[in-house]
């Protein structure tokens, strides 16, 4: 799990508010329902690792317990056509974490039908959504999903977070990442729809390489890299659009 701490000639942002404000919703969570009625969903990317750490840092501070991840339920939802980094890292994260992941495959929407049909406990889900997104822009901290989908509270306690932020704590914290984002990927899908982001390319010796992704000036070309579609289904309640 590569480990980057030198910025270069980047500063990289102050995250004090936002991080307080996500400790705030990801308790506010774990106040209104129990540890068995929250399911967390992971996918491996950046975002939705910063909130498993965070929300790990909460969750031992109110239960006063080192070892509370292991009774964290955490679904993996694995995409067609992973990559094999990704694949990788998501192994790696069940041991830092001390966690284990429930592995499950298939549209995302049916996923979480049956997620919620075979836990009749689950009541809440938290996702590492920013407003940035797509289809995020207006949500809330804690909604209810749309009529057409399983219903349960989605929580989004890293809403108000910018790409940098994201990279911001990885860094500063040592959180582990995928190594792809070291190669030049800032968001990733499948291998099908997600290539090498040319914002960060440069060339030596006539040889192209990839600057790492916390690199990237411009974070509205975070999503250069990606295929016309994110992931899978209708954006506007795909809960996993963005990695």
């Amino acid at each position: 799990m590569p480990q980057k701490l030198e910025n270069g000639n980047m500063d990289l942002p102050d995250i004090t508010e936002v991080l307080e404000e996500t400790k705030q919703v990801i308790q506010k969570c774990f106040t209104q329902f129990q540890l068995d009625e929250v399911f967390f969903s992971f996918n491996g990317g950046k975002d939705c690792t910063v909130l498993l750490d965070v929300t790990i840092d909460v969750l031992k501070s109110m239960y006063k317990r080192e070892d509370v991840g292991k009774d964290l339920k955490v679904i993996y939802i694995r995409t067609t056509g992973p990559f094999k980094e990704l694949e990788k890292f998501v192994e790696e994260i069940e041991t830092h974490y001390k966690i284990k992941l429930i592995v499950a495959e298939g549209d995302m929407k049916e996923v979480l039908r049956r997620i919620i049909e075979s836990d009749k406990n689950l009541k809440a889900c938290l996702m590492g959504t920013r407003r940035t997104d797509p289809y995020s822009e207006h949500l809330k901290f804690m909604q209810q999903t749309d009529e057409d989908w399983p219903q349960f509270l989605r929580v989004s306690p890293l809403l108000n977070w910018t790409y940098h932020q994201i990279w911001s704590y990885i860094l500063q914290r040592r959180v582990p990442y995928c190594s792809l984002y070291d190669k030049g990927y800032t968001s990733i899908g499948s291998t099908s729809n997600t290539w090498p982001n040319q914002a960060l390319a440069y060339s030596e010796n006539g040889v192209v390489s990839y600057r790492p992704a916390w690199q990237l000036r411009d974070a509205t070309l975070e999503r250069a890299g990606r295929g016309k579609h994110y992931a899978n289904g209708h954006a506007h309640d795909d809960i996993q659009a963005n990695l």
